[in-house]
């Protein structure tokens, strides 16, 4: 076993300009290969440390506990790592109890805790050493909770086939902390084709959630639904707690294929006779509308729907021996035990209620009278999100309506528009003066169906990705009494993802913000064309991330080297940018390019505006700080940043690397 002095080996941290002398044996050859070409490095640099004084570090510490009860484990192994090297080698420790001197200040490190007689299940646990202005500055880190192992089985039944499930691949992870290598400590699960099941080996008593993909043929869609809800987040099947059973049995299905059913409708009224005149509509899947009949034998209107485990009928409203009855819609709902929960809306009797799963539905509905003195107009159903295909809104209104075009809206709330001072003589933005106004109004088209009870709101053009949207209806008049009614309210707001663009790595950009770039001012005058003269000076560094990031499940990067100036020192530092299909410690703004004597103005502006990078305009990107102050990358004065990262496509794509990105 070899303890390192990791003082020898950061030059983050120990610019010396005197040679490091290290032993070299055939277990740590890189290492000491690795520390002898550093030292040649060191002796020919100016070093900014000339004193000689004492480099700052830390004396880490603290008690390996078991996650059971909290109580001291009798021996373990501890490892270190920065920046790929392996700093401490398995140091043997006994009654859960450590102390490691001399590990560099404010750095990330990697520190793996294994049992040296299987007591408990290894463990990474990703720290930074915290900061110290002197040598070996205690800092104690309190417990480390480790837990003994569980073998986890795992039988997933495809219901369709009644036979177990093969393709997927469980994984958990059980380090604590972030880091771009947390994917190196995950558990993954082995299948036994002879049996049907999944193992996978996990911490019996630490909180471990266990997925796996139910995309199957990564083509970003799922191939199976599980039978329990709870036991689905997006794309994957997943349980949270490994501290229950030792073994587990899930139940998943096909996507549902879509069956015909049949609808058999009476409509009465008050006195339950039957009301002839009425119409109704189902829709399927791609669009397809499909209009009712009528049997004169059983009076009662006949329509067939497409059925998974949803459907609706819709029925506008309509006229009956001179009686105006309101619109109403008809829904059913598979419910887990196979039966069919019935929901009507805008009848007499609101009702809900169960009945069996067979493929001919008879209904009974009692529609509202409308009452051709009121104007009140209601809301049957509105759709919650838009239309897949066009981007589209729909309401069913309980009467026919006659929309008036200047009450129908679509805004672009996270977009703006820019205007600049010397953009036009006619408007009133005065030179030297930037205009940014926010909550953009997107162009639309509408149009009215279902006897024009139902009203669809489409955008002219394709809506941009990336963005928020909200449709606004706020007047409409009621046909049968030409009266205007408000309906401010019915609304809708949706995000537009961008889940089409492919990500790459080199539209990563790192800016300081300060109006320059390569030391030059980037706009040379403001819009009044008063010269700008802007300073390259350290400034903070800022990742620009493309909106592409969307189309990610994970991505990290770690930073293990900064050159300042044309010197180069280390610096380990993680980031993690996307977890779990979402940007993460990332904030979305836009870019516009301004001069820094510029004067901008915003106006209904719902996103923060960026105007000192060197990037292209843009209505959306995302940023997040490196925690490093620079200057511009200059060509004869190099100031960049390397990373290595790792980032894995929602399609299940795993891409890694390495990249250099100089500081605009």
């Amino acid at each position: 076993m070899k303890y390192v002095n990791l003082v020898i080996i950061s030059v983050s941290l120990c610019l010396l300009t005197a040679c490091l002398e290290v032993e070299n044996d055939n277990k740590n050859e890189d290492i000491a290969q690795a520390i002898q070409t550093q030292n040649e490095i060191l002796s020919s640099t100016n070093s900014s440390n000339n004193s000689g004084s004492p480099v700052a570090s830390v004396t880490l510490t603290g008690i390996v506990v078991n996650a059971l009860d909290g109580q001291a484990v009798s021996t373990t192994n501890i490892t270190i790592i920065a920046a790929d090297v392996v700093l401490v080698d398995s140091l043997n420790f006994v009654g859960g109890e450590f102390k490691l001197e001399n590990i560099p200040a404010n750095s990330d490190i990697e520190l793996i805790i294994e049992s040296s007689n299987d007591q408990f299940l290894s463990r990474a646990f990703f720290i930074n050493t915290g900061h110290s202005s002197a040598v070996n500055t205690a800092n104690d880190f309190g417990q480390f909770e480790v837990s003994a192992a569980k073998d986890m089985q795992i039988t997933v039944i495809n219901k369709t086939s009644g036979l177990p499930l093969a393709g997927l691949a469980f994984s958990a992870s059980s380090h604590y902390g972030s880091s771009s290598r947390a994917n190196k400590y995950q558990h993954h699960s082995t299948y036994n084709e002879a049996n049907g099941i999944y193992h996978i080996t996990i911490p019996k008593y630490l909180n471990t959630m266990v997925r796996a993909s139910l995309d199957i043929n990564k083509d970003g869609e799922i191939d199976y639904n599980p039978e329990l809800y709870n036991n689905r987040n997006s794309n994957d099947l997943y349980f949270l707690s490994s501290n229950a059973d030792e073994s587990l049995t899930l139940y998943v299905e096909e996507e549902m294929p879509l069956t015909e059913i049949e609808f058999r409708i009476t409509m009465i009224d008050a006195s339950a006779n039957i009301i002839l005149g009425a119409e109704f509509f189902s829709t399927d899947s791609e669009g397809e509308e499909t209009t009712s009949s009528f049997d004169t034998t059983t009076e009662q209107y006949v329509i067939s729907a497409n059925f998974g485990d949803y459907s609706r009928v819709e029925i506008p409203s309509f006229m009956a021996n001179d009686i105006s009855y309101q619109s109403a819609s008809i829904e059913l709902n598979k419910n887990d035990d196979d039966s069919l929960r019935v929901n009507i809306s805008g009848a007499l009797e609101n009702c809900c209620y169960n009945i069996a799963n067979t493929q001919i539905v008879e209904l009974a509905v009692m529609p509202r009278v409308v009452n051709n003195v009121s104007s009140s107009l209601e809301v049957v159903i509105a759709a919650n999100e838009v239309n897949y295909t066009d981007k589209s809104f729909s309401i069913f209104y309980s009467q026919a309506i006659t929309p008036l075009a200047s009450s129908l809206s679509l805004i672009n709330t996270s977009g703006f528009t820019v205007i600049k001072g010397n953009d036009a003589l006619n408007d009133v933005i005065l030179p030297g003066t930037t205009l940014v106004s926010g909550m953009v109004d997107i162009p639309v088209s509408f149009e009215t169906s279902l006897n024009e009870t139902k009203l669809t709101i489409t955008p002219v053009n394709p809506l941009s990705k990336g963005q928020d949207y909200q449709y606004n209806v706020n007047t409409l008049v009621v046909k049968s009494t030409e009266q205007s009614v408000d309906v401010n309210g019915d609304s809708l707001s949706f995000y537009i993802e961008n889940n089409n663009d492919d990500f790459d790595i080199n539209d990563v950009r790192l800016d300081n913000n300060n109006f320059t770039t390569n030391g030059q001012a980037i706009t040379a005058s403001n819009s009044a064309g008063d010269s700008s003269a802007p300073s390259d000076y350290d400034r903070s560094v800022y990742f620009y991330l493309p909106s592409s990031i969307e189309t990610l499940q994970s991505f990290s990067m770690r930073l293990y080297s900064v050159t300042s100036d044309g010197v180069s020192y280390n610096a380990v530092r993680n980031y993690t940018l996307v977890r779990n299909g979402n940007p993460y410690n990332v904030s979305p703004l836009g870019l516009v390019k301004l001069a820094e004597n510029e004067t901008l103005i915003n106006e209904r502006l719902q996103t923060s505006i960026e105007t000192g990078t060197a990037q292209l305009d843009s209505q959306k990107v995302y940023r997040a700080s490196t925690s490093i102050y620079e200057s511009d990358d200059l060509d004869n004065s190099e100031n960049s940043l390397t990373f290595e990262y790792v980032y894995e496509t929602k399609a299940g794509d795993v891409v890694t690397g390495t990249i250099n990105i100089p500081v605009q």
